[in-house]
């Protein structure tokens, strides 16, 4: 990773499993055909995407450098392979895998290193698949929340993607893939998403704190029956990797 602040979600690991979104289902028609195939999950996090893959029958290995985060990933997935390494230098043999795929990490890798490192463990034809899984822009009342997650004077801001350059690696027939979709959350869980940003973990505890009773001031007013439905945007790239 390109910095260290991506490590910060280390120390609320059980929070972020807890509270970030799993991958919308319509994410598999992006993915392709994945059952019995050798699959990589990059910057795994907790094993959101991980999980999303064992249930679609890949063989999955995943690599995360946070031992905090790994070690979520591994007690709910005992059956991963999982190490602690980084996109820009994977533990794996030169066409290892059937696709690599990432959710939500890709900004935190260096470029175009992690390209190149992708392109190697890929088989020839194999796919790489980035996305981001994340709150939509599409509604003001989104934006305002957006907005709040990370001050725009904040020195280490990490601007998230929508979808990724792949022109350095080894890749050809690039394709942008969207899907909208709704996620139905009571208002403590959304505040519990926000607890889990990188721009809340760099604050002092009462500018956090500060930041949560705003979210929960924007969350109580736009609830129904205590259920907020927060539009979500899943965006990101497809590419096939070329013959060697």
């Amino acid at each position: 990773m390109s910095d260290g602040r991506g490590r910060l979600f280390g120390t609320v690991a059980d929070l972020y499993d807890r509270y970030r979104p799993d991958p919308p289902e319509g994410l598999a028609a992006s993915l392709g055909e994945i059952e019995g195939r050798r699959v990589l999950d990059v910057g795994a996090g907790t094993g959101k995407l991980t999980r999303f893959l064992l249930a679609r029958g890949a063989r999955v290995s995943a690599v995360e450098p946070d031992d905090a985060m790994r070690e979520v990933l591994v007690a709910r997935s005992p059956e991963v392979e999982a190490v602690a390494a980084s996109a820009e230098a994977l533990p794996f043999g030169e066409a290892t895998f059937d696709l690599v795929a990432s959710s939500s990490a890709w900004h935190w890798f260096s470029h175009p290193a992690a390209e190149v490192e992708i392109g190697r463990v890929l088989k020839d034809g194999g796919r790489i698949a980035v996305a981001w899984n994340g709150l939509s822009r599409s509604e003001a009342w989104v934006r305002d929340l957006v907005r709040l997650r990370e001050r725009d004077d904040d020195p280490g801001r990490r601007p998230r993607g929508w979808h990724a350059d792949l022109t350095a690696g080894p890749f050809e027939d690039p394709a942008d893939f969207e899907l909208e979709w709704v996620w139905r959350r009571s208002v403590e869980e959304l505040v519990g998403v926000f607890a889990t940003y990188s721009g809340a973990l760099v604050r002092e505890e009462d500018e956090r704190l500060e930041l949560f009773e705003a979210v929960r001031a924007v969350a109580e007013a736009r609830s129904v029956d205590g259920v907020v439905a927060v539009p979500m945007s899943l965006r990101g790239t497809t590419a096939r990797r070329v013959a060697r």
